[in-house]
């Protein structure tokens, strides 16, 4: 009978769930899935690989739209975390910490829009359940399709032994059962990462892309990680949550064991939710959102609800964005300034644009395709064009009706900007024209930043807003702060131009 009340956030999933896929990832794991056979598709894709996910992806999309996965692995996440939650509480209205993980804002967004995480959150769950209920054979296989989803996910699995602990006034665990399922996990563990480096080593033959997965991690600075952990939390959680969380820990955590199991947990988090590079980094840590769900109404209680209000409407407004096509989407108003150029030319575009670009000529893919190409196009007297959302790319993530909650500021550099270093730069029709700069010399300039702000308050409700934090929203009404929407840079003449 409760489960009844989740049924207006399954309406709202299905509502708000897009009808294509928006990350752009997904258009190379559909066109794997829809050219080879399912045993194929176990070792193709770029790195890291996600043998599971493309595997349970294929037999998917046989039956259902892609995107729909998405909300069908999500209503298999909320059932199961209310069975979890069942487990642990046994009694009083345990179903508002299942509320409470419904509706925070990045479980949201992992339920309505496909990702690899979306089925590796459902996975995890399903170990969880597995190990309370002491199903030892079938946690044994869920840990190895955890591990076979995301190769990430091992740091997941430690996360799910602190259950006992942190809630173990509500679970009875003996210490033989609790030895022998981290025995089980460690084996599973294994034998999941024993595939990869086979996978890795033999069929794709070469080491360079294992040494990356091992080696990544240390590229940032610690000051840099802590601001990239910082954004993951409050963009899967909201802003309020870290507070409320460790307020809750100082005033509860009463043992030893206690204060080591959270401590284990934020390790757990700070791995994983160090490492960002502009996109949905932060579904990288979202696996916390489960225990940390269940720990808000372990010491809430009934006054949980008082969270539920607080993120209704910042997952809500996210939400009614996606709810219908607009005319004014910035995917539609890219498109529209595309279909103004030539036909038949070259354009230059982000390869996060690949799902949603048309264009009848031919493209260039920034990242993927050689770009010494456009010399050549032009010695031949071929136009070449640059989308000014290419500038932005990957920085400004312009996704279904605006720009998506991962669109936070402007980090780093865009993959445009050598085109601005080599080339002269002209406006047209709301995009850009590159030509050789002829004899001029290439200035000092070229590829300096310029960076644009917006001065109405329209960016709150469409511009970049992050909107899985609503301490944005007040700082921004309350200092008047402007946050950057755009920027160009300087070209190789040194002028700089905005369309």
């Amino acid at each position: 009978m409760q489960l009844i009340i989740f049924i207006p956030l399954l309406i709202a999933g299905f509502l708000t769930t897009p009808n294509t896929v928006l990350f752009y990832d997904l258009p190379e794991y559909l066109n794997i899935i829809s050219t080879h056979t399912f045993w194929q598709v176990f070792t193709l894709g770029h790195f890291p690989i996600h043998p599971v996910f493309l595997g349970i992806l294929w037999i998917a999309t046989k039956f259902i739209p892609a995107n729909f996965s998405a909300l069908i692995f999500g209503i298999i996440s909320v059932f199961i975390f209310y069975k979890i939650a069942k487990i642990i509480f046994n009694k009083g209205p345990f179903w508002l910490s299942a509320l409470i993980f419904s509706l925070l804002p990045g479980v949201w967004l992992l339920n309505t829009n496909l990702l690899v995480e979306s089925l590796a959150l459902t996975l995890y769950l399903l170990a969880i359940y597995l190990f309370l209920r002491k199903a030892k054979k079938l946690f044994f296989l869920a840990i190895i399709l955890l591990i076979g989803t995301h190769l990430e996910s091992i740091v997941w699995i430690p996360t799910i032994f602190l259950l006992p602990i942190i809630f173990k006034k509500e679970l009875k665990f003996r210490r033989e059962d609790y030895l022998q399922f981290i025995k089980i996990s460690l084996i599973s563990a294994f034998l999941a990462g024993l595939f990869y480096v086979i996978v890795y080593l033999f069929i794709r033959e070469g080491s360079g892309e294992f040494n990356i997965q091992v080696n990544y991690f240390t590229s940032f600075g610690i000051l840099r990680m802590i601001r990239n952990i910082w954004f993951s939390f409050i963009n899967n959680f909201g802003s309020l949550t870290p507070f409320l969380i460790g307020l809750l820990i100082i005033k509860n955590a009463k043992s030893k064991s206690e204060w080591i199991a959270w401590l284990i947990f934020i390790a757990a988090i700070s791995l994983p939710g160090s490492y960002w590079e502009g996109g949905l980094m932060m579904r990288r840590i979202i696996f916390a959102g489960v225990i940390i769900s269940l720990a808000l109404y372990k010491y809430l209680g009934k006054k949980a609800v008082f969270l539920i209000l607080f993120l209704l409407p910042i997952t809500g407004f996210n939400a009614a964005l996606y709810y219908k096509y607009q005319p004014s989407m910035p995917l539609a108003s890219m498109q529209k300034r595309i279909d103004k150029l030539p036909i038949s030319q070259v354009l230059v575009q982000s390869h996060y644009y690949y799902p949603f670009t048309r264009y009848e000529g031919s493209v260039l893919w920034l990242e993927s395709d050689d770009l010494s190409q456009i010399k050549t196009y032009l010695e031949k007297g071929t136009r070449i064009f640059l989308t000014k959302e290419s500038v932005t790319a990957p920085y400004l993530l312009v996704v279904g009706n605006n720009y998506h909650i991962t669109s936070l500021t402007k980090t780093g550099n865009s993959e445009a900007r050598k085109l601005f270093e080599t080339y002269k730069v002209e406006s047209y029709n709301g995009s850009f024209e590159l030509k050789l700069p002829g004899t001029k010399v290439i200035s000092e300039n070229a590829g300096s930043p310029v960076i644009f702000y917006e001065s109405s308050l329209d960016r709150l409700s469409r511009m970049r807003i992050n909107y899985g934090d609503i301490g944005v929203w007040i700082y921004s009404l309350v200092s008047g702060h402007k946050d950057a929407i755009g920027w160009t840079y300087k070209d190789a003449t040194g002028a700089w131009v905005w369309p």
